[in-house]
């Protein structure tokens, strides 16, 4: 005996409606925030750019000594553990 049944659904169409404005309303709710951060991140970026250039003094470095010039020799620089693999 075959009968031809539809599967029944674990939750009602009401529950999976709300469900779907639930997720919508999310997602909604992240664009417009991203939006909002977006335009921030643009003003505060032209309100530093219009500011004009910032000029800094740093102080004068003194060299305390000098290195030798390095050999033209090449070396193999990698560790001999690894030279195995």
């Amino acid at each position: 005996m075959t009968t031809n049944r539809r599967p029944q659904a674990l939750i009602s169409t009401g529950a999976r409606i709300a469900a779907a404005f639930m997720v919508a309303g999310l997602f909604g709710a992240v664009c417009a925030e991203a939006a909002h951060e977006s335009r921030y991140a643009v003003r505060e970026s032209s309100a530093a750019m219009s500011r004009g250039a910032i000029y800094v003094k740093l102080p004068t470095v003194e060299i305390v000594a000098r290195r030798e010039a390095a050999s033209a020799v090449a070396t193999s620089s990698v560790h001999p553990s690894a030279q195995a693999l």
